[in-house]
């Protein structure tokens, strides 16, 4: 690919991401789809929080203390 072929399709990958993000943000639809998403990502969150700690606790060879982002309660809508 040319350099100028990559800057067009920045240009576009960059404008789909736009479109997406102002749907989610401006539209009740996009409210909707986060307000049902939401659990789903605080999930993905958490697992991620928690295969840190593992990672961690397996570097280190001892636990991990407990970090604020697992003593965080659930949030519910």
């Amino acid at each position: 690919m040319t350099e100028r072929n990559l800057i067009i399709l920045g240009g576009l990958i960059g404008a789909v991401v736009g479109v997406g993000i102002g749907y989610a943000l401006f539209t009740e639809r996009g409210r909707q789809l986060r307000a049902d998403l939401q659990p789903e990502i605080e999930g993905v969150i958490r697992e991620a929080v928690r295969l840190t700690q593992v990672v961690d606790e397996f570097k280190t060879g001892r636990p991990s203390a407990p970090t604020a982002a697992s003593a965080w309660p659930r949030r519910t809508v």
